[in-house]
């Protein structure tokens, strides 16, 4: 007599709410999409009105997302470990900046640096503050002649950051670099410093 047993497989479920990182609004119709070396394939939904979301019958393991929706950045948190139960998350996804015409340079030594005159910090997400997330991260944009900030691409992120890093930088507003006295459009690139906020 042969038998068999089933292997107890542990699985989780994911909730969340996807937001735009400049007002904070929910996002309806994102597109949500799971991947993992737990997960044969991978599992996608789209957010309802509320911008929330849920994933059912998730393997325990460690899983990336990808998040898209027409008209914002697309986002693409990693490192989130799933281990069986109900896990909630929050992501903000910055929108898409409006062109810039093309004629930022590169800012440079001969040239007086822009200075903020006001604006946010970035804001620790509930979600980077629940996984310690800490580190160093660079941010090019374009501070225009006007002291607008745009254009802003990460070029070294951290988990659950990323959106409110740059929603933070393009509410800000700057005394324009000046090249021979005069504003101009320049590439500039930010290098923060994320620390936790204390308890």
């Amino acid at each position: 007599l042969c038998g068999s047993v089933a292997a107890q497989t542990t699985t989780g479920v994911l909730t969340g709410v996807v937001v735009d990182a400049a007002t904070q609004a929910p996002l309806p119709d994102a597109t949500v999409v799971a991947r993992s070396p737990a997960l044969p394939g991978e599992q996608s939904v789209v957010t309802d009105e509320s911008g929330a979301f849920e994933m059912t019958l998730l393997p325990a393991g460690t899983y990336s997302l990808a998040v898209t929706h027409e008209g914002f950045e697309s986002f693409s948190p990693d490192g989130l470990t799933i281990k069986g139960g109900r896990m909630r998350i929050r992501i903000a996804v910055a929108p898409v900046p409006p062109p810039v015409a093309d004629t930022a340079i590169e800012f440079n030594d001969t040239m007086t640096m822009p200075s903020m005159v006001s604006g946010p910090d970035p804001e620790y997400t509930p979600d980077a503050v629940e996984r310690g997330i800490e580190g160093s991260m660079q941010v090019r944009c374009v501070i225009t002649a006007d002291g607008q900030v745009r254009s802003c691409k990460v070029l070294k992120g951290q988990p659950f950051m990323n959106g409110a890093v740059v929603g933070a930088l393009e509410r800000r507003k700057y005394q324009p670099a000046l090249a021979q006295g005069k504003p101009v459009d320049v590439y500039y690139t930010f290098n923060i410093r994320l620390k936790l906020p204390p308890r």
